[in-house]
């Protein structure tokens, strides 16, 4: 392979990696190693199967997820104080209610709640509990359960929550008939979650199995698709570790879930672009996040 050859696939590559597809540049880098193998297509296969470590075992996506969020989500000093107050007092739990509400994507979600009617909801990876808890406070008739990976998260959801409605508990996905049997679920969803699980067929036929038949399943992922004007620059992922591990495009969310019933998907822009987040050689063609919703049979 000569080497402007080897240099237009690591530019693939690299935008692969920039769209958070890492799994995509790693089957790019594989694909032409195995045709033509080149020493430097090689190390960077290996670089980036490094930053995917935290996939092999469950203690160590575990580990992962947590050094992150405890990492982000802990301010110290005076921002702690008067984040425990704002807490404490339910301040944040009003504000972020009443942000969340106005969300594009919550008002997709909320269409499906409003047409279901659901006695109790599903929140598969719910975070701090920002949309769980805005359903909570909106549709006091629907019982939510979050599932959240990262303890830090799991402590500071419970610590918001003013709701009776509304639990959360601590665990993967891939065990969630510890909280929901099968059949128990009328709604299910999944926000900003897909892109970062070991497997997402997995993940999608254990929340699929919680619901009851004719039971709805939403789940929201990133839409990520640029124009580039130059050359791209390497990629590092913080802390060594990839958050995303794929990306999603139309065309494979209508392939891949397209077959179920009453299939939805919803494109929602950003409301702005990340400028300083990418390298100037990017621009948005598509950029926001998909809204994916359909029925168990």
């Amino acid at each position: 392979m000569s080497p402007s050859e080897v240099d237009a696939v690591i530019q693939d590559v690299r935008l692969e990696l920039w769209r958070d597809n890492f799994a995509g540049a790693l089957e790019i880098l594989e694909t032409a190693n195995r045709r033509h193998p080149d020493p430097l297509l090689a190390a960077e296969a290996g670089e980036i199967r490094s930053w995917l470590n935290h996939l092999r075992t469950r203690e160590a996506y575990v580990t992962a997820y947590e050094r992150y969020y405890r990492t982000v989500r802990q301010p110290t000093g005076f921002k702690r104080l008067d984040r425990e107050l704002r807490t404490f007092l339910g301040r944040r739990t009003r504000k972020m209610v009443e942000r969340t509400a106005r969300h594009p994507e919550f008002l997709l979600l909320e269409r499906e709640v409003l047409a279901l009617r659901p006695a109790r909801a599903l929140d598969a990876g719910c975070g701090e509990g920002r949309i769980a808890l805005t359903i909570g406070a909106r549709h006091p008739q629907t019982r939510v359960d979050g599932i959240e990976i990262s303890t830090t998260n799991v402590d500071i959801a419970r610590k918001l929550n003013r709701f009776p409605n509304v639990t959360f508990h601590h665990g993967l996905l891939e065990e969630v008939e510890r909280w929901c049997p099968p059949g128990s679920v009328d709604l299910a969803y999944a926000f900003a979650v897909l892109e970062h699980v070991r497997d997402v067929d997995g993940v999608v036929n254990g929340i699929l199995q919680s619901l009851r038949p004719g039971g709805r399943f939403c789940f929201v992922v990133p839409m990520n698709e640029f124009i580039i004007t130059g050359p791209i620059p390497p990629f590092h992922p913080h802390d060594g570790v990839a958050g995303h591990v794929r990306a999603f495009t139309e065309a494979g969310l209508r392939g891949r879930f397209g077959g179920y019933k009453d299939f939805v998907l919803e494109k929602v822009p950003a409301e702005r672009w990340r400028v300083g987040t990418y390298p100037p050689c990017f621009a948005p063609r598509e950029f926001g996040s998909f809204f994916v919703a359909f029925s168990k049979s």
